[in-house]
């Protein structure tokens, strides 16, 4: 009994907590009414088809429950690029060493089905935000995006067994001079399964894929990239952190080689720090 009650109570910190497994993967929990949450991500994204890329974006996000089924959030992003002999024909870019204000974005999140109480969860998010540099090479643009998504997650094994997927759209608008069409339309999503093998330690992996369409015009084609690789999360009572590391296992761009890599605007890596403080 004693074992039952401490796995159950486990369960029940991760849904009071919000605890995101995932680094790129998100599920349908919310926060309770009236809880806080205050995220720091680090993502490092390196590798290009030649030369030495470095690419470190600085998140802050908070969100806050207003709702048992309803949050929101606000976030602030910069960022540091460093790139040398990044000049080849499919990735060609100058030469770069410093800090950009990334920019700001708010999302809302509408739980409409809980992964504890129902046979699926299932919830609404959608994003919107202002990009003033971009993530490649920190271009200057001013860009408005707008993504609406489905958060999907299905719980096994007494919550011991976690599964996440979420597919959503973007729209984006004034992403000139820093690439050459003022309008985007991309397809996006990720799939991320976690076990609980100790007391508060989960490990999983997960995929995340994104597709790019300029001018909103699907017979456009710019590129696709998959990305997968292995997650490891940590929960203490008032805090946790995730940390992801995933690989690009395929990508085709317009005008590359089909080598199965992408190098226009994708990286080799993508490795994710997530640290979340509850109050």
């Amino acid at each position: 009994m004693m074992g039952i009650g401490t796995m159950l109570g486990a369960a029940a910190l991760s849904a009071v907590a919000d605890e995101q497994l995932f680094g790129f993967v998100r599920g349908a929990e919310t926060l309770p009414q009236g809880q806080s949450e205050l995220y720091q991500f680090v993502t490092l994204r390196s590798g290009k088809a030649e030369g030495a890329y470095y690419g470190l974006d600085f998140e802050t996000e908070l969100e806050h429950g207003f709702t048992d089924r309803f949050q929101a959030s606000v976030s602030l992003e910069n960022r540091y690029i460093y790139n040398r002999g990044v000049s080849g024909d499919r990735d060609a870019l100058d030469d770069t060493d410093s800090y950009r204000f990334g920019g700001v974005s708010a999302s809302g999140k509408y739980r409409l089905l809980s992964p504890f109480k129902d046979p699926i969860g299932l919830a609404l998010r959608l994003e919107g935000g202002y990009v003033q540099h971009d993530e490649v090479d920190g271009l200057p643009e001013k860009e408005f995006y707008i993504a609406p998504e489905l958060d999907f997650q299905k719980n096994f094994r007494d919550d011991t067994v976690i599964t996440e997927l979420w597919l959503g759209t973007e729209w984006a608008w004034g992403k000139q001079p820093a690439e050459q069409y003022p309008r985007e339309l991309a397809f996006q999503g990720g799939l991320g399964v976690s076990y609980r093998f100790a007391s508060n330690w989960f490990i999983g992996a997960e995929s995340n894929i994104r597709a790019e369409y300029p001018l909103f015009d699907l017979n456009q084609f710019e590129h696709y990239v998959i990305y997968a690789g292995p997650s490891l999360h940590y929960s203490a009572r008032r805090w946790w952190a995730t940390l992801t590391c995933a690989h690009q296992v395929w990508g085709e761009g317009t005008g590359e080689p089909l080598d199965g890599r992408t190098y226009a605007e994708e990286t080799n890596w993508q490795i994710r720090l997530k640290i979340g403080f509850n109050f």
